[in-house]
């Protein structure tokens, strides 16, 4: 449980890996006895026991009367995976506070009912900053039985991110509703985890920063519409919803869509709306074959005329996932290309299996695509398997895009079955060079290991330019 959670949010709290280990150092030169480190600065030594792991911070009480009061005036990082379980719950009560991060993900809480009654209390009263509680639920039941959460866990005003698994989330509905019950909360994640319409909006309501949200493998709630003045950056992972609006969003950058729930009823669709979003940046995976696009009043179909009231001018980056071999998602995705006019970055991961459908003619015949022909400068294939169609994609890329200055090509792992159907694979892009080009195109044809390793830690690092492209 503990390594799944860490895959999807890339990071683990209390820095352990910044210290080296006791066997790693070597002993000083002309070493004379003397406990230098011990005359340090309590501060210093603070900044030292506070990175070590919790079970190593508690045993320097041992090394000298000098440390014994440090790990207990040191803000508590614990991580339940440094501890055996038995000792979670005394940790939590002897520490006096406060509390820097805790990280709880091997305790089945069903059967631990008095310490989730407690706990909240106890990281509410001693200034929780990072909580991460995933319950240690039986994953061979998919959903499993989830438990709900007390309410007082969102009565710690002191947290800034917020991390939830396998649980349901609390009622809100006697709560306050003002403004700032969450004043200092800037990223939630859920994972697995069970919320209502109703309480994601108080949510919203009542985190005045929050920067950051994510669902990861979820399908509630049924309706995500989003207000608030503060989001940056949303995330939703192999999460099925029947709406997703972006009412009021004045800061949201990023709106990441990724894998989309596969299987279920194949007409499944859902609704992408994004009604004020000014500062939008980057979009994806969008998949025309499962996400229906709304902007303003207008749902996109194909032969949508274009207007301002159907353009998304702020986007720079896009993303989409379509199998070309299905020509409805095909015409599909040019209509909602039509919808960005200033894409700069196009990334398109192919779904297309092997097929002898050839929409050649289709291509060869459209007008016309704007941020094709004169915005598009970088531009990435996703798990590309040397299809005729996908082939055909490429040829007219090759013809219209006149900006475009590197086009990447990510092989597909499982169409490499040998090295023959490789080289076939690559000299039919290589002949790609002997097209005439509208500009002068760098292209590079990369293998697997070229994919990406997605994480919520990576996808939301505002800090990253192209979050697609690692």
């Amino acid at each position: 449980m503990a390594a799944i959670v860490e895959n999807v949010m890339g990071w683990r709290p209390g820095g352990v890996n910044t210290v080296a280990s006791a066997a790693s150092l070597s002993p000083a030169v002309d070493y004379d006895g003397e406990d230098r480190i011990s005359a340090l600065p309590d501060d210093l030594l603070r900044s030292i026991v506070s990175r070590l792991p919790v079970k190593d911070a508690a045993r320097t009480a041992s090394l000298a009367s000098r440390w014994r009061h440090l790990w207990r005036s040191t803000p508590l990082s614990l991580n339940d995976a440094d501890l055996p379980r038995s000792v979670v719950a005394r940790a939590l009560a002897d520490h006096p506070g406060p509390f820097r991060a805790i990280h709880i993900t091997r305790c089945r809480f069903a059967s631990h009912e008095r310490e989730i009654a407690e706990w909240p209390r106890l990281f509410a009263a001693n200034g929780i900053q990072h909580l991460v509680l995933v319950n240690d639920a039986d994953l061979a039941r998919f959903p499993p039985d989830a438990m709900r959460l007390p309410a007082d866990i969102l009565r710690c005003a002191s947290l800034h991110r917020l991390f939830l698994g396998f649980f349901t989330f609390p009622d809100t509905a006697g709560l306050s509703r003002r403004a700032d019950v969450l004043p200092r909360l800037q990223e939630l994640s859920m994972f697995t985890t069970s919320i209502s319409d109703e309480d994601l909006d108080y949510m919203l309501a009542c985190s005045p920063v929050l920067e950051k949200l994510a669902f990861v493998l979820s399908c509630t709630p049924d309706f995500i519409h989003l207000r608030s003045r503060s989001l940056r950056c949303v995330l939703l992972w192999i999460f099925m919803a029947d709406e997703v609006a972006v009412v009021d969003a004045p800061l949201l950058e990023r709106l990441f869509l990724l894998e989309a729930p596969r299987g279920g009823h194949a007409e499944s669709t859902m609704m992408i709306k994004i009604a004020h979003a000014p500062n939008l940046q980057v979009l994806g995976f969008l998949e025309p074959g499962f996400h229906r696009l709304q902007i303003g009043d207008n749902v996109i179909e194909p032969g949508t005329k274009r207007s301002p009231s159907t353009v998304l001018p702020s986007i720079k980056i896009l993303a989409f996932k379509v199998n070309f071999g299905v020509i409805e998602h095909v015409k599909m995705l040019v209509a909602y290309l039509r919808c960005f006019p200033n894409i700069e970055t196009l990334h398109i991961e192919s779904l297309t299996e092997p097929t002898g459908r050839n929409h050649a003619k289709f291509w060869h015949e459209l007008s016309t695509i704007e941020c094709i022909k004169s915005h598009v400068k970088k531009m990435v294939i996703h798990e590309y398997r040397g299809n005729k169609v996908e082939l055909e994609f490429l040829k007219f890329i090759s013809t219209s895009a006149q900006e475009l200055q590197a086009l990447y090509v990510l092989l597909n792992r499982e169409s490499l079955t040998s090295v023959a159907k490789a080289d076939k694979m690559t000299s039919k892009l290589v002949a790609l060079s002997g097209v005439p080009w509208s500009c002068d195109c760098k292209m590079m044809v990369l293998g697997p290991k070229f994919q990406n390793d997605w994480s919520i830690q990576k996808a939301s690092d505002l800090t990253v330019d192209d979050p697609f492209h690692w």
